[in-house]
């Protein structure tokens, strides 16, 4: 009993050791200004990656090979979307399609499971340069996107409309629809 409970207090620690802390730091306005790439994209793949350098489309055939490699704990894994650029908001990028990479869950990244194929968002990126940490098949010209902000927005093309937290105080967070042109005309004037 004694035993177990050591066990669990050390794992315990370990897994917050490793955690993501940060505080709530602003709204899509205030941080689309600090961004290295600030664009309208369509999702238009997700990628699974191993460690061995594998890349997936199929999710049952990522988990097929990590179920292979017998859940060695030094195995990594990683998440990928393939966005379409559509508008450079702010910002340079000369490819047409670019790489945003998922959190390791320590990396203060948000997470980009929920991102629908198909679907238009407004993304306030960074490139993956700057991480301590990478992501298998992640590179210097990749990029991520923040958890401890607003980082992405929903757009609705028939409204020509986006919705998130797009400005407010850190007491005072909602979500609200907003104009996407008075939001553009608002992000390059800085």
């Amino acid at each position: 009993m004694k035993k177990n409970l050591v066990v669990l207090i050390l794992l315990s620690i370990s897994l917050k050791s490793n955690a993501c802390s940060c505080e709530w730091v602003g709204n899509f306005s205030r941080i689309a200004k600090h961004s290295g790439l600030v664009i309208k994209g369509k999702v238009v793949q997700h990628i699974y990656h191993t460690e061995n350098g594998k890349r997936f489309i199929n999710h049952d055939e990522f988990i097929h090979e990590t179920l292979n490699n017998e859940f060695d704990p030094n195995y990594g894994t990683g998440e990928s979307i393939k966005v379409e650029i559509l508008e450079i908001i702010r910002g340079e990028e000369h490819r047409k399609i670019i790489e945003i990479f998922d959190t390791d869950g320590a990396d203060c990244r948000a997470s980009i499971h929920n991102f629908q194929t198909g679907k238009v968002y407004i993304f306030a990126t960074h490139k993956s340069m700057g991480t301590r940490r990478k992501l298998p098949n992640e590179t210097k010209d990749d990029y991520q996107i923040g958890a401890c902000y607003e980082s992405t927005l929903q757009y609705f093309p028939e409204e020509n409309q986006v919705y998130g937290m797009i400005k407010g105080k850190s007491y005072r967070r909602k979500n609200i629809k907003y104009n996407y042109e008075k939001l553009k005309r608002k992000l390059m004037q800085y």
